[in-house]
């Protein structure tokens, strides 16, 4: 005889939830994909980003100032913001030419 609050097997059985199997994703290997994704960006970009914030901070802030107005890291800049800007302006380019040639 079952003690009071006691389920007997048959009872038991049929008062649990069916088990269920886990569904599957739409994407199959998406977790090694992003496993190797994650990886290669914090290889690539964070690891390199951390040292350089880093190095920053150990810096006085003369010695910041004077490697922030060199004329070497001076033309670092210009040379990215114009070149990134000669990128941008190509891509306009070439967008505005494919819209008008689609809707011609």
């Amino acid at each position: 005889m079952a003690a009071a609050g006691e389920r007997t097997g048959a009872e038991g059985a049929a008062r649990r939830a069916p088990r269920r199997r886990a569904k599957r994703g739409n994407l199959p290997g998406f977790g090694l994909s992003m496993g190797f994704t994650l990886l290669y960006l914090s290889l690539i970009v964070l690891i390199p980003l951390s040292a350089v914030f880093l190095k920053a901070a150990t810096l006085t802030w003369d010695a910041f100032w004077s490697i922030i107005t060199d004329p070497r890291t001076l033309a670092a800049y210009r040379l990215s913001l114009i070149a990134s800007l000669v990128i941008e302006r190509a891509t306009l380019g070439i967008d505005i030419v494919r819209v008008h040639e689609k809707a011609s």
